[in-house]
C-alpha cells in the first residue's frame, strides 16, 4: 500500500483518491503537510513519533485496526533542523468528493470502540486490538445540555433530537427514510451510515475533535456543531450519512450499469464478511457478530445492513477510481493548468522555481558523539579531526571504485551514523528551509547536477554527499488540484442523475456511548 500525501492514510497502490480525506493523491507527501521534525539528530535508534489520529485503511475490513502508532521515517527527520512552513496549495472545491469518501475508514468494528469489551481475565491477542480504543478527552465543564427545538421538516433540523430507545429504533428497522429512484434507505441501514460518519470524523481528528467544539463524552444531539451553522453534531453527522448513502448508491448503480466487476480478491472478501465478523467478535469477547455490530452502531442495525453497506462501497468506489484514472491529466494538461492559475499559485507561495531534491549522504560523527549527546555535549578538536579524516578516507575509497549511486548507498549502509543508513542514506523530497544550513546549501547549489558528490561539515559531523536528482515542487500540487477538480466534476455529473428524497420525520437513531456503552435504554 501507499500513503496519502495529505493525511497519511493507507491507500491501494492503484487508487487515485484517498478514502479518508477525499483528496486525489499521487503518492508523494506534500511539504506543507510534513510533520515538523526536531533539530538535527543522527539517532542510534528511531526517534519515537507521537501517536497520531487513527490512520484509515483504503479498504475497510472487519479485522483491521484503525488506530496506529506511526513509525518514524528516520531519513530526513534525523538531520532536519525543523521544518519551516512551506507554501500551501490552492484550495479547490472538492466538497462532493470529500462527502463521498469521508466515511471510508477502517471498519469501526475493529476501530474506535471494539477493544473495550473483553472477557474477564482475557490475555488474548485481542488486547492488542483494544489499543485502538478512543481515550476520553478531558474537557472543560460544560453548561447543562439542552435538546434543541425542532426545525425545518425538509432538512436535517426537522427534529431537535433523533435519538430514540433501542426498542423504538428496532421497531422502525424497515421504515424507508430516504429514496433515490427505485433505491431505498431503511432506518436500519441508516444506522450504519450514521455511525460510520461519526467514527470517520473521530478517527480522522482524534484528540483534536474538541477544537471543532465536539465533546464525544456528551450526547451528540445536545451539542451545537462547531463547523456547520445552525445544527447540532447529530444533525451534522446525519446530513453527512444521508449524502454518503446517496453517493455510494449512485456510484454502485453506475458501476452496475457499466457491468463493472470487482477483482477476485475483493469478491472473496465480500463473500466472507459475515464469517470474518463472527471471528472478530469472538476474539474480542462478544457472543456473536450481531452483538459486536450493535456495540458499535447501536441496536438498530442488522448484519445484513453492514454487508449491504460494504457491497455498495466496493464496486462504487473501485468504479469511480477507474473513471478518475481514465481521466487522469497528462503532463501537458498539468502545465497548462498551472499556467492558467499561476498568479493564484504565486500568491499562495508556490513558485515555479521551487524544487524537491533527492540526495544520499553518509554521516560520520565526532568520536564519542551519539544521538543522545550530539546536541548537548562539546567534543574536542581532535574528535572532530578524527571524523573528518575518516570521512575523507571513505570518500577516497568510494572514488577509487565505480563512483556509482549503488556503491555510495552501500557505503551509507555500512558506515553512516544517520538513521537513513538503512535506506542507503537516501533523503527524498528535500525542500529549502528544511535542512541544516551547510547541508542545504550544498543540495540547492544552482550548479548541482545528478551524480555530483562532495564533503559537507555540519554541527552533527561530516557528511559524504551524493546528489541524486531534483524535480519541480509545483507539478505534484497542480496535478493533485486538477485531479480533484475533475473528480469533483465527475461526481457531480453522476449525482445529477440521482435525486434523493428524505423523510426526516421518520428517522430514528440509536444511541452509542462513544466512551464504551451502546444502549439508549441504559
Amino acid at each position: 500500500m501507499k500513503k496519502c500525501k495529505y493525511c497519511q492514510a493507507d491507500m491501494e497502490e492503484d487508487s487515485t483518491v484517498c478514502p479518508n480525506c477525499g483528496k486525489a493523491d499521487t503518492g508523494d507527501t506534500p511539504a506543507e503537510e510534513a510533520v515538523p521534525a526536531e533539530e538535527a539528530l543522527p539517532a542510534e535508534e528511531p526517534a519515537p513519533v507521537e501517536e497520531t489520529a487513527a490512520a484509515p485503511e483504503a479498504a475497510p475490513a472487519p479485522e483491521a485496526v484503525s488506530g496506529t502508532g506511526a513509525a518514524s521515517e528516520e531519513a530526513s527527520a534525523e538531520i532536519k533542523e525543523g521544518v519551516k512552513a512551506t507554501p500551501g496549495k490552492i484550495a479547490l472545491a472538492v466538497a462532493a468528493v470529500v462527502v463521498l469518501l469521508a466515511a471510508l475508514i477502517a471498519l469501526i468494528m475493529a476501530g474506535l470502540n471494539s477493544g473495550e469489551k473483553q472477557t474477564e481475565g482475557s490475555q488474548s491477542d485481542s488486547q492488542e486490538i483494544a489499543s485502538a480504543t478512543i481515550t476520553p478527552i478531558e474537557t472543560a465543564a460544560a453548561t447543562e445540555a439542552t435538546i434543541p427545538q425542532d426545525g425545518n421538516p425538509d432538512d436535517e433540523t426537522c427534529k431537535g433530537t433523533y435519538t430514540a430507545s433501542d426498542g423504538e429504533v428496532a421497531a422502525a428497522a424497515d421504515t424507508v427514510v430516504a429514496k433515490m429512484g427505485d433505491y431505498e434507505l431503511t432506518n436500519s441501514l441508516l444506522q450504519v451510515y450514521y455511525w460510520m460518519e461519526v467514527q470517520s470524523f473521530l478517527g480522522t481528528y482524534g484528540s483534536y475533535a474538541p477544537y471543532f467544539g465536539l465533546d464525544y463524552t456528551q450526547p451528540l444531539d445536545t451539542q451545537v456543531c462547531g463547523i456547520a451553522e445552525g445544527v447540532t453534531w447529530q444533525q451534522f453527522f446525519l446530513n453527512g450519512a444521508l449524502h454518503s448513502w446517496q453517493n455510494y448508491q449512485a456510484l454502485a448503480a453506475e458501476a452496475e450499469k457499466a457491468d463493472f466487476q470487482v477483482d477476485d480478491q475483493t469478491k472473496e472478501y465480500l463473500d466472507s464478511i459475515e464469517s470474518t465478523m463472527e471471528q472478530s467478535a469472538l476474539a474480542l469477547g462478544f457472543e456473536n457478530a450481531q452483538e459486536y455490530l450493535a456495540y458499535n452502531v447501536g441496536q438498530g442495525a442488522q448484519m445484513q445492513d453492514y454487508v449491504h453497506f460494504m457491497e455498495l462501497y466496493y464496486p462504487g468506489n473501485m468504479y469511480f477510481d477507474a473513471l478518475c484514472e481514465e481521466n487522469a491529466p497528462s503532463g501537458e494538461e498539468v502545465e497548462a493548468y498551472f499556467a492558467e492559475h499561476e498568479q493564484e499559485y504565486e500568491e499562495s507561495g508556490l513558485s515555479r522555481d521551487d524544487k524537491y531534491v533527492d540526495v544520499r549522504h553518509v554521516l560520520i560523527m565526532p568520536e564519542g558523539a551519539t544521538s543522545a549527546n550530539i546536541r548537548t555535549d562539546t567534543f574536542s578538536e581532535e574528535a572532530w579531526e578524527t571524523s573528518r579524516v575518516k570521512a575523507e578516507e571513505l570518500l577516497a575509497q568510494w572514488e577509487a571504485g565505480d563512483k556509482s549511486e549503488d556503491s555510495f548507498a552501500a557505503l551509507a549502509v555500512e558506515h553512516s551514523a544517520d538513521g537513513s543508513s538503512a535506506n542507503g542514506g537516501l533523503i527524498s523530497d528535500v525542500q529549502k528551509g528544511q535542512m541544516t544550513e551547510n547541508f542545504e546549501a550544498w543540495c540547492f547549489d544552482e550548479t548541482r547536477q545528478p551524480g555530483d558528490y562532495g564533503l559537507v561539515e555540519t554541527e552533527f559531523g561530516y557528511h559524504l554527499m551524493f546528489y541524486v536528482d531534483s524535480r519541480p515542487v509545483w507539478t505534484d500540487y497542480v496535478e493533485s488540484d486538477l485531479i480533484n477538480e475533475r473528480a469533483n466534476d465527475l461526481l457531480n455529473e453522476i449525482l445529477e442523475k440521482y435525486t434523493m428524497e428524505v423523510k426526516y420525520a421518520e428517522i430514528l437513531l440509536g444511541y452509542v456511548d462513544m466512551t464504551g456503552g451502546t444502549s439508549s435504554d441504559s
